[in-house]
């Protein structure tokens, strides 16, 4: 039966399923038509959305240029290669350089255009930190926009809104970083090995560095083994571990362990501790702050008392010994700023004990050093200036101050210095006399036990070095040894002024003696020499030998210039007072100590006795060849006449071989002279004249006389040269009677 007109029959439910189905696999097909036109369009949305969207919020928050070599965008995850971040000051290499970032997000949400960062992994780091010699650098902008400093500036302020908004990942981890600091202006260098570093959104940051290290490049520098950074909230802190800091070569502190933490006024904290060349545990402490803002630092050193044995290691090649006996303590402020330094402090060195060939013979007890310091560093000038430095030695007060440059420093005209310079003034205020002679110990002067001294006395030395101009150097003040008179003497010294025994050696541990005076037939009386010897003698050796008091005060200048120039010290400023303290008192050993000794006694035997006796005893206790001492049997030995006899020619023969007697000897042995000594022996004679030690006559008459040995034919060329080598080979470090 047909329905009636105008009624609606719904169909039955077989057709209503049918049609059911249908439109639901219509609806199915056009939704996965759907979401296959996503994931296939997707990766070019999300390339598209992380060049348009992501890149653009990053460069507006860094404030700088990136760019990406590559982006691959999958399903939630992202991988962007080779992103480089570069801005106006960076130079040659940029800011920073990425090889690899992964990047989780939320894949719905980034369909709505509104991308949800998740994990952030970023690998292969390499940071290049850059500061123009304009003074511009490539960073601090972007940690003021970071927010991890904090200038006060517009765009410190807008740091916390940034704009990011959901592109804020909820995790980072860094990884395989490098880092170099280059400092153009200064020269200061700074490199990070490796760090690594991973973050917690709500969580704390840390950054995790090894093989750190720093260079001012003027000297100082310092290195970590392991730094850490952690920053949670407000609170930031960076602790390192294995630290070293050298000052200069020789001087560094180790073993440094300490802390960076922020404190008032943006400043920040700084705690550190640790030893001293290597050596393990703690030797002294540090505390101080530093302002990132105004580029300035200050740091309290101290180091508490402590004994020499917790620094054996170190100090053992200097020749300490009895370390457990010796003790140091130190403390030291220093004001830094991007300019340079300003330090002052105070340090002690007590009951120390040496032992080294170059001081002296015997160990030296009871040194001590201690006082206070206070000075700057120019970073620009690379000069060191000793404002301060009153300091005492057993009881002795003494003052050092001037400064020390080093190369690469800026002059006062502008110019670059290419070489160092010293200019240092030392200052003795007035004491006694004997007072004086007491603070040194008595290792170091044993030949000046038993003086007794009255009068005062002081120094006021200076002297100044610039080896880019050596013959400029000054050298000059005075030592007020003349305020002192000696009131009594050890009998080694006052013998001088009769007989007596004088001791060589002749061969390694073989000694002989003999006298000098009339008992013994070789002594020959001052007025029994030739005076052309005594004229020749004092034109090379000390020509103003009969006015001066001991010393060629202008020589010390002039040898000093030669040893500078030579590179090593080379030449000496002895009178012949000073030789015949050397052979007579103190004979040969080569220690600083002699050296002090040998002033002293040049002063004593200078107020003591005649210029005439001091110069006979020289004529005849100085060496002329192997084995022969004294002018009386070597005027026998080389002419076969008495000295009285000699000529001018032979007198300037014996003057030209004096500084190597026993080298020089060959000449004898060969019979014939070298063409240097034939050389020599004109120029004496040519001085001779000028300073009025010979007449034209007796110049004219030795320049026209030969040189002839006297032979006796009792050994052959051989045998006088095998005897010139033994000799040679012969030393004279101790004096006999000091044994």
């Amino acid at each position: 039966m047909l329905p009636a007109s105008g009624t609606v029959v719904p169909p039955s439910g077989t057709r209503l399923r049918r049609r059911l189905i249908i439109a639901g696999g219509v609806v199915a097909g056009l939704v996965v038509l759907a979401v296959i036109g996503v994931l296939v369009v997707y990766p070019r949305v999300g390339v598209w959305m992380v060049e348009s969207k992501v890149i653009p919020r990053l460069e507006a928050k860094l404030g700088r240029d990136v760019t990406v070599g590559s982006i691959e965008v999958g399903r939630g995850h992202a991988v962007l290669k080779d992103l480089v971040v570069r801005g106006p000051h960076d130079g040659a290499a940029p800011l920073a350089r990425i090889d690899r970032i992964d990047v989780d997000f939320d894949f719905w949400e980034s369909l709505l255009a509104n991308p949800v960062i998740g994990a952030v992994v970023i690998d292969g780091v390499t940071v290049a930190v850059r500061r123009g010699a304009d003074g511009a650098d490539n960073v601090r902008d972007v940690l003021v926009r970071l927010g991890v400093v904090d200038d006060g500036g517009p765009d410190a302020a807008s740091a916390g809104g940034d704009g990011m908004g959901s592109l804020r990942p909820t995790k980072i981890e860094l990884r395989r970083g490098v880092a170099t600091v280059v400092d153009e202006g200064t020269g200061a260098t700074a490199a990070v090995e490796r760090f690594d570093g991973e973050w917690q959104r709500g969580g704390a940051a840390v950054v995790r560095a090894t093989g750190a290290r720093a260079d001012t490049g003027y000297g100082p520098s310092a290195s970590a083994a392991a730094v850490t950074a952690t920053a949670d909230g407000d609170a930031r802190r960076v602790e390192a571990s294995g630290g070293e800091l050298s000052l200069w070569p020789g001087m560094s502190l180790t073993g440094i362990t300490g802390a960076v933490a922020p404190g008032d006024g943006g400043r920040f904290v700084i705690t550190a501790e640790g030893g001293y060349g290597g050596v393990e545990g703690r030797l002294w402490t540090a505390s101080g702050s530093i302002d990132p803002v105004a580029a300035a630092a200050t740091l309290d050193l101290d180091a508490e008392r402590f004994t020499l044995d917790r620094l054996r290691p170190v100090i053992e090649h200097l020749g300490v010994i009895a370390y457990e006996q010796a003790s140091v303590d130190a403390r030291l402020h220093v004001d830094a700023t991007a300019a340079g330094a300003t330090f002052a402090g105070g340090f002690h060195v007590r009951d120390l004990s040496v032992d080294h060939p170059m001081l002296a013979e015997k160990p030296v007890h009871g040194l001590e050093l201690g006082g206070e310091i206070a000075g700057d560093f120019d970073r620009d000038a690379r000069t060191l200036t000793l404002t301060r430095a009153d300091l005492s030695s057993r009881g002795l007060p003494f003052s050092i101050t001037g400064f020390l440059a080093a190369p690469g420093g800026l002059r006062a005209d502008g110019t670059r210095r290419d070489k160092p310079a010293l200019d240092l003034r030392l200052v003795i205020p007035k004491k006694p006399c004997q007072e004086v002679l007491a603070a040194i110990p008595i290792e170091l002067v044993p030949y000046l036990e038993g003086f007794v001294l009255t009068g005062n006395f002081d120094t006021d030395l200076r002297v100044a070095v610039d080896w880019a101009d050596i013959p400029a150097t000054r050298l000059d003040g005075r030592v007020g040894i003349f305020g002192c008179r000696g009131k009594k003497a050890p009998e080694d010294v006052t013998r001088l002024g009769d007989q007596f025994e004088h001791f060589v050696e002749v061969e390694r541990d073989q000694w002989i003696s003999f006298l000098v005076g009339p008992d013994n037939p070789d002594f020959v009386p001052l007025a029994d020499v030739s005076p052309h010897l005594l004229n020749s003698l004092m034109t090379t050796e000390d020509s103003a030998f009969m006015t001066h008091r001991g010393f060629i005060v202008r020589e010390f200048r002039t040898a000093l210039i030669k040893n500078l120039e030579a590179g090593y010290f080379k030449y000496g400023a002895s009178s012949i007072t000073m030789q015949l303290v050397k052979n007579v008192l103190l004979y040969r050993e080569k220690t600083a100590a002699r050296k002090l000794q040998e002033l002293f006694l040049t002063w004593f035997i200078e107020t003591k006795f005649e210029k005439e006796r001091l110069f006979e005893i020289y004529v005849n206790v100085i060496e002329y060849g192997p084995g022969i001492y004294g002018i009386g049997p070597a005027a026998w030995h080389y002419f076969g006449k008495h000295p009285r006899d000699l000529n001018p020619v032979e007198s300037a023969f014996f003057s030209s071989i004096l500084p190597a007697p026993k080298a020089r000897y060959d000449q004898y042995c060969k019979g014939t002279l070298r063409r240097e000594t034939e050389g020599k022996i004109q120029r004496i004679l040519g001085l001779m004249l000028k300073r009025g030690r010979l007449t034209e006559l007796e110049h004219a008459e030795a320049v026209a006389t030969p040189l002839v040995f006297a032979r006796d034919g009792t050994e052959t060329e051989q045998e006088c040269m095998a005897r010139r080598k033994r000799a040679l080979k012969n030393a004279r470090p101790t004096n006999p009677l000091k044994k």
